[in-house]
């Protein structure tokens, strides 16, 4: 029996990737790993409403990405080196612990989708909506990398809030109240690096056919036209990845309904269950 099925962790620990930049990867629960790649805008306490679901269930090892909360930041940015940063993490946790599960929201799915053609390690993927291939409209991209140069980080992130992912004003001004918002403003300069990464991106043929890990590919009803095309997009480029649309539900489920996604992840990974 593996010693996180014995007992239950907590912890962090940090795990150094081909750049010689620090992952922090921080560690709760007891049972199978799967290690939970975070998107824009928050750190790895995003997830924290999701590991209390799974953490009963599976070890969770959730990671700072680079340049968010406990992690480093190399010199210059590319998506690829986030690609290494979660392959780095998985390959470090595999060798203690054996293959992992391997989930990833938003713009943290592209990077967990792009890790799992680098390793051997993984033995499902989960993919909440991944954002490679998302068009900004035209001037977008310009206009915020300036109002960020000018130290407007707000109009950054309201427009992300309201531009991409079509929140109200009513919901932007709910998030502004909390006492994250902070978090929000200080994450202006890496949402506008991985919108510009979005925008650009290009699915390669065959690029993913190194992914052969078992792959599920989330997206919700309520999700933007966007979005939703990315992820269909995403879902084609892996081979063999089913998609499952949940009714009800946009873009951050994982946050609003916890359960519902730690109970399609636990049975997907086949924990509790026959895997689906």
């Amino acid at each position: 029996m593996d010693s996180h099925e014995a007992a239950g962790l907590a912890g962090s620990f940090g795990v150094q990737s081909t750049d010689g930049t620090t992952i922090r990867v921080w560690v709760q629960g007891k049972g199978p790993p799967i290690v939970l790649v975070h998107g824009s805008l928050r750190d790895y306490t995003i997830f924290e409403p999701l590991v209390a679901h799974l953490q009963p269930a599976m070890t969770t090892y959730a990671i700072d990405r680079r340049g968010f909360g406990a992690s480093g930041d190399g010199d210059g940015y590319t998506i690829e080196q986030e690609f290494e940063d979660v392959a780095a993490v998985v390959d470090a946790i595999a060798a203690r612990a054996g293959s992992v599960a391997l989930w990833g929201h938003s713009y943290g799915a592209g990077c967990a989708m792009g890790a799992a053609a680098l390793t051997n390690n993984v033995s499902r993927v989960i993919l909440y909506e991944p954002g490679l291939g998302i068009a900004y409209p035209p001037g977008w991209l310009e206009t915020h990398e300036e109002a960020l140069a000018g130290g407007d980080a707000e109009k950054v992130i309201r427009a992300v809030l309201i531009d991409i992912l079509e929140m109200s004003e009513e919901d932007v001004e709910t998030r502004r109240a909390a006492p994250q918002w902070p978090a929000y403003l200080n994450a202006a300069a890496t949402v506008l690096r991985e919108a510009r990464t979005e925008h650009t991106w290009v699915y390669r043929p065959g690029a993913l056919d190194r992914v052969d890990a078992p792959t599920l590919v989330l997206v919700g009803a309520e999700t933007s036209p966007a979005l939703m095309r990315s992820t269909l997009r995403a879902a084609a480029a892996i081979p063999g990845a089913r998609t499952q649309v949940l009714g009800g539900h946009g873009h951050l489920a994982c946050i609003t309904d916890p359960s519902l996604i730690a109970s399609i992840i636990t049975q997907f990974c086949g924990i509790g269950g026959a895997p689906s």
